[in-house]
């Protein structure tokens, strides 16, 4: 089966001043790359995946400008983006509106609006759609940034996708576009909204934000039960009732620790080190890290990232051509 479109463009093996030229290039249809005075030339790394008529992205940056000007606003009136940093952020202007964007918080990015912002190194995960998809939304009325319980939903929606697309193939893709176009339009129709705030999505919506909190501290050496519970504002009777059917809550922390790492391993951006990756997962040391992977995949995390690495060269672009035709075609189908 053949895997999802997708590009993948890295500018960490070039000099300072090709790097910025290339990530400002790539980066010319949505915003204009400026360097702030007194930091480094800007530099970035991005995925995107095509799903139908969405695309999905990951953006890894270090500090810079970003602007969106009159021409860029004009250009791009059919997008809608929702933007999740999960680290890092920026803040300045949206259309003159001021904005501070932090981690873990939705940012809905009206394409057709002007920005001025300055964002810090940051990780970024996106979901862009087309406004003719989202007709019975009234997108001019959608918040720059959501209420708690629509950035709750959409913010575990968001990362499932991220967890599914490596290992999604294209006969996936019309089921995935459909479920997260459905999916958008619910949370935002006037009409659904109040049905999927207080229907079974919020209810099925109680794991996943357990899961998420989960992901927020996998690296943590105190993540446990009572903090879980804790921090979802349930009983450690009811936390252990929701995960019963997969082992206990913290045999999923455990799964959840070893995915990531294999995900990790397994994606063309991530430059980190075993022992980083080992430390940053709640993993006592590398050999702590290979014994628990080797049981779980059949292979030691060195194994798996050298099997999967020539797959992400030989996707890797030189060119942005192909990701400007993507993001061009979304407004024309």
């Amino acid at each position: 089966m053949s895997s999802l479109p997708t590009l993948h463009f890295n500018t960490d093996p070039l000099e300072p001043a090709q790097a910025f030229a290339a990530w400002r290039d790539l980066m010319a249809p949505i915003v204009r790359i400026e360097q702030i005075k007194g930091a480094p030339v800007p530099r970035g790394n991005l995925s995107c995946t095509v799903l139908g008529d969405i695309l999905a992205s990951r953006m890894v940056f270090s500090a810079q400008h970003m602007v969106r000007d009159r021409r860029h606003a004009a250009a791009t009136p059919d997008h809608f983006t929702f933007m999740l940093y999960v680290s890092g952020g920026l803040s300045g202007d949206v259309a003159g509106s001021p904005v501070v964007q932090q981690r873990n918080r939705i940012m809905a990015a009206n394409m057709g609006r002007e920005l001025d912002a300055r964002g810090v190194s940051s990780s970024a995960i996106g979901l862009t759609i087309p406004r003719r998809l989202l007709a019975n939304c009234a997108v001019e009325r959608i918040p720059i940034f959501l209420d708690r319980e629509r950035n709750r939903l959409l913010v575990a929606r968001l990362h499932a996708l991220y967890r599914r697309l490596p290992t999604a193939t294209a006969d996936d893709e019309p089921a995935i576009a459909g479920e997260l176009t459905g999916f958008v339009r619910r949370l935002f129709d006037p009409s659904a909204a109040s049905d999927v705030l207080q229907g079974p999505e919020l209810d099925a919506g109680f794991v996943a934000l357990v899961e998420r909190l989960m992901d927020l501290h996998l690296a943590s050496p105190d993540l446990s039960p009572d903090r879980l519970a804790d921090g979802a504002g349930v009983s450690r009777t009811v936390l252990y009732r929701a995960f019963q059917n997969v082992g206990g809550v913290m045999h999923r922390v455990w799964e959840k620790r070893l995915e990531a790492i294999r995900i990790a391993l397994q994606d063309p951006l991530e430059t980190r080190a075993l022992a980083r990756l080992a430390s940053e997962h709640g993993f006592k040391d590398p050999a702590h890290l290979s014994r628990a992977f080797r049981a779980r995949f059949g292979v030691t995390p060195r194994e798996w990232r050298q099997t999967r690495r020539p797959h992400g060269t030989r996707t890797f672009e030189r060119t942005p051509a192909q990701a400007h035709a993507w993001y061009e075609r979304l407004g024309q189908r």
